[in-house]
């Protein structure tokens, strides 16, 4: 029996439209806090803080998405979300002002937001149902690349042109993905499908929040958490052991074994089912952290070769949280409940990556100063892992059987 295909035009279209919005995304945010401590000449607190409310505007702009898709259109919201991305980017030429930032990275993010859980949506449509694991796997690449390119570039650009080009590089990026937005073709509910869906919508919180997604949300949630711990910290913490490129190279080891490994991870998703994936993902993930907290103890060669080993080691466990995790969100859900599904996978994991920052800032000096306190931190979260797994199986694991899909 032939395969359907996964790699038709609006697939790679939708993905190299998912690639554009987490590029930018990642080459302002990286750069926007630095801009405010030395330009700006705010402090620490606010320049940190800068980076934390795109989340909140991402996530707002996600829970509306989810609500209103069927309402109002997958590609419509496509180019909702990137005029607001677009427009809002220019804002930055125009102030100066700190509270207006704010307001600016916020509905910033809410576009972001919008045009993100379109674009998933309309992933989760496109890709034949018998390969979703195996399709989804590889549309999340757009977002393992733009995480890998994104903050080098972002820095690269930065030092040597200033936050000015930074802007205008971003602008051009999103004029392009307006564009290609265009030839995106996907089928959009029909006029009987959208009546039923409004018709049947639920009340209250369940309108917002998709309840067969809910058990991997709260998964995505725990591992984005304990995912911004990396995230915030590998910087300072490569630094401090005088190895910065190892740092950076850690994320390129990331990428290069998700990129190595997806393909096998997707069909096997789809032919053997969530425990395959997700069991070794949580053995993996803890290996990473428990590496990067023991790379502490090591003189500076020993510690780079155990930060690339523990990139790698990452790539294979927390790689597989995002894309195999909205694969079961949108396979549990109704047809016209995926874009709710994808807002509420994506709205707890955004809530983890981009609140975690804030809770084990007020951790880490209670586990040592400087490199101790991020060793530490690193160290407790490989059981920290553990018990997401534990917790993972509880409320996910143990209710899933092995496909005998070929």
């Amino acid at each position: 029996m032939k395969k359907e295909s996964i790699f038709t035009p609006t697939f790679v279209i939708n993905t190299l439209i998912s690639f554009l919005f987490y590029i930018v995304f990642y080459v302002l945010t990286s750069s926007i806090g630095t801009y405010a401590l030395q330009q700006l000449h705010q402090s620490t607190v606010v320049s940190l803080s800068l980076s934390s409310v795109f989340v909140i505007g991402a996530l707002i702009g996600r829970v509306w998405t989810g609500i209103n898709i069927t309402r109002i259109g997958m590609k419509r919201l496509l180019y909702i979300g990137g005029l607001i991305f677009l427009v809002l980017t220019f804002g930055y030429y125009l102030t100066t002002n700190i509270p207006l930032l704010f307001l600016i990275r916020v509905i910033q993010g809410a576009g972001f937001g919008i045009g993100a859980t379109a674009s998933g949506t309309i992933a989760g449509h496109v890709v034949p149902a018998s390969r979703r694991g195996e399709g989804i796997g590889y549309y999340a690449l757009s977002v393992t690349l733009a995480a890998a390119v994104g903050p080098a570039l972002s820095i690269m650009i930065y030092s040597s042109l200033g936050f000015g080009s930074l802007l205008g590089i971003a602008l051009g990026l999103l004029v392009i993905t307006f564009i290609l937005i265009f030839f995106v073709r996907v089928k959009e509910f029909s006029a009987e499908e959208r009546a039923y869906a409004l018709a049947h919508e639920p009340k209250g919180v369940e309108r917002y929040i998709e309840k067969s997604a809910l058990p991997i949300s709260i998964i995505a949630f725990l591992a984005g958490f304990i995912d911004s711990a990396i995230l915030t910290g590998m910087g300072s913490f490569s630094t401090d052991l005088k190895i910065p490129l190892a740092g950076s190279l850690f994320f390129t080891m990331y990428a290069v074994l998700i990129f190595v490994s997806r393909p096998f991870t997707g069909r096997l998703f789809d032919t053997k089912g969530d425990n395959w994936i997700f069991n070794p993902t949580f053995i993996f993930f803890a290996v990473a952290m428990l590496l990067v907290g023991l790379a502490g103890f090591f003189s500076p060669a020993i510690g780079f070769a155990v930060l690339l080993i523990a990139g790698g080691a990452f790539g294979l466990g927390y790689g597989g949280v995002a894309p195999f995790g909205q694969a079961i969100a949108i396979r549990d859900s109704s047809k016209d409940r995926i874009g709710v599904a994808t807002s509420t996978f994506f709205g707890f994991l955004d809530l983890g990556v981009g609140g975690g920052p804030i809770v084990l800032g007020a951790i880490i000096p209670m586990l040592g100063n400087g490199m101790l306190g991020f060793r530490n931190l690193y160290l407790y979260s490989a059981p920290a892992v553990v018990i997401v797994w534990i917790i993972y199986y509880l409320i996910h694991g143990k209710h899933q059987k092995s496909s005998s899909k070929v």
